[in-house]
């Protein structure tokens, strides 16, 4: 990749055995509070986050909140403090674990290449279902909660799963959202997670479709996240250098299970930045973008055409073919650059023919194998429970239950990443960025540490304050800044190499 690139992702709670009405901001503190982590540190500095400030120049009085996510229990919930129910946890590879709206949610921190982030991504699932075991253990009950990675509750309720990218603020944002939203609106071709189910927040009737989230957007353009859902979002939060970068918040996307998916679904979006810090995306103009990216989700053939804004219509495999095409001029960069190139080609390609060829790769297309071959005939009952606990089962973070895991285990799930990554990745940071920097601070500092974010790290020394600034994620600056945290053997030596500019 030509970009740094983190992925954030909600996981789905399923809690049982409970005599009343679930608590389910009280249950996602305490699994956060239950993994079992060491050289983590319990805590956030959100003084510098401004979800409100919009990228279009405002900033707005309050964000949308979804309403469905402010129904329920909350007898346990009121009584943690704000510290207690947001469970802050930074783990020693650089990720971010904590309760993000009733939700247990693992971010990854920018990853130089696909392998890495994959890896760390990868390494999430693990953290979270050891995080499982443990509340389970604490209640004296093995399935008390179950974590799955979806994007859907069947009740109305949807959870993210976001990517954040790096753009120069060079960029037109204008020029940026016209390339960004015919891509995001096809991208789940390859990207989708599958579903069992057609849902809105009042109602849910059976028939797959490919993405787990299109029910649940609104809107092509808006800053709010959990409500009136854009296609692009707004939110101008770069947690980098304000004045050189934009963070792209992609909200629009499934959780995938399949690693070749996930890597897929990012590396492709890094090309599509490439060209829009080129000035050469193709023009691609949808003429309704939220109600052609609903259509593009139940169309399992992929054959329904979409209308562009001039009137005539192009399908969702052509338009992510023009992009491709454009992409063509960043061949031969890197390996990397070649290996999405190569397979995004060979995807399409393999949508447009053969769909079923990819059933080893794409979540969606192999749960419709999977559903198919489970029922004995390809007529699946949609509207049949059994069905939904099925779709559920596949996103299950525990291996012993979890249908995509019986896929990868059994070979039926091309691999991305070897274990042995995904092992390194759960306490080692990626490698060249900030988040290394900041580990290393954890790891050598950590009893003088008072406060941690993305882009600082702040230390008391004798009483007083200090801080090292991240502000960017990668490249000569952090170079100096790992250097510099090798190099100091005490915190008094590093307050003075900071004092003296050291950091910078």
């Amino acid at each position: 990749m030509n970009r740094p690139v983190g992925i954030e992702t909600e996981y789905g709670m399923l809690c049982a055995d409970s005599a009343q009405e679930v608590d389910f901001a009280y249950e996602a503190a305490m699994l956060v509070r239950s993994a079992p982590l060491s050289d983590c540190f319990r805590g956030w500095d959100y003084t510098a986050e401004n979800p409100r400030v919009d990228l279009r120049g405002k900033r707005v009085k309050r964000l949308g909140q979804d309403p469905h996510d402010l129904r329920g229990n909350t007898t346990k919930s009121r009584q943690l403090s704000r510290e207690e129910l947001l469970a802050d946890t930074v783990l020693a590879n650089g990720a971010r674990l904590y309760n993000d709206h009733n939700h247990p949610e693992y971010c990854t921190d920018a990853c130089l290449s696909l392998h890495e982030l994959v890896a760390q991504d990868k390494a999430g699932e693990r953290v979270v279902f050891r995080a499982q075991q443990a509340r389970n253990a604490a209640v004296g009950h093995e399935t008390h909660v179950r974590l799955v990675k979806n994007n859907s509750d069947y009740h109305g309720r949807s959870y993210g799963c976001h990517e954040n990218f790096l753009v120069s603020r060079a960029v037109p944002l204008n020029y940026l959202v016209a390339a960004c939203i015919p891509f995001f609106v096809t991208r789940q071709i390859y990207a989708g997670a599958g579903k069992a189910a057609h849902e809105t927040a009042t109602s849910r009737t059976g028939g797959f479709q490919i993405s787990q989230r299109a029910d649940f957007f609104e809107t092509e353009i808006g800053i709010n996240t959990t409500t009136q859902r854009p296609i692009f979002n707004t939110r101008d939060e770069p947690h980098a250098n304000p004045q050189k970068y934009r963070r792209l918040h992609v909200i629009i996307g499934d959780a995938n299970c399949s690693e070749f998916a996930t890597a897929l679904r990012v590396g492709t979006v890094a090309l599509m930045l490439d060209l829009v810090e080129d000035r050469a995306v193709p023009v691609v103009r949808l003429q309704h973008p939220v109600h052609a990216l609903q259509t593009i989700s139940r169309d399992l053939k992929l054959s329904q055409p979409i209308t562009l804004a001039d009137g005539s219509t192009i399908r969702a495999v052509d338009v992510q073919r023009r992009y491709w095409e454009a992409a063509q001029r960043y061949r031969g960069r890197d390996t990397e650059t070649d290996w999405v190139l190569d397979e995004w080609d060979t995807v399409l390609d393999l949508l447009d023919s053969n769909a079923t060829k990819l059933r080893g790769r794409l979540d969606w297309v192999a749960k419709l194998a999977l559903f198919a071959q489970i029922s004995g005939h390809e007529s699946v009952n949609w509207e049949d429970p059994a069905v939904l606990r099925l779709d559920l089962a596949y996103h299950m973070v525990d291996p012993a239950v979890s249908l995509y895991h019986m896929l990868a285990r059994s070979g039926r799930m091309q691999r991305f990443v070897t274990d042995e990554a995904i092992d390194r990745a759960e306490t080692t940071a990626p490698t060249g960025t900030r988040a290394a920097v900041r580990a290393a601070c954890l790891a050598k500092f950590a009893p003088h540490i008072t406060e941690m974010e993305w882009g600082s790290v702040t230390f008391q020394h004798n009483g007083t304050p200090f801080t090292l600034t991240l502000a960017e994620l990668s490249g000569a600056t952090v170079a100096r800044q790992q250097q510099l945290i090798d190099a100091c053997q005490t915190v008094d030596e590093l307050f003075q190499a900071v004092q003296q500019g050291g950091g910078a």
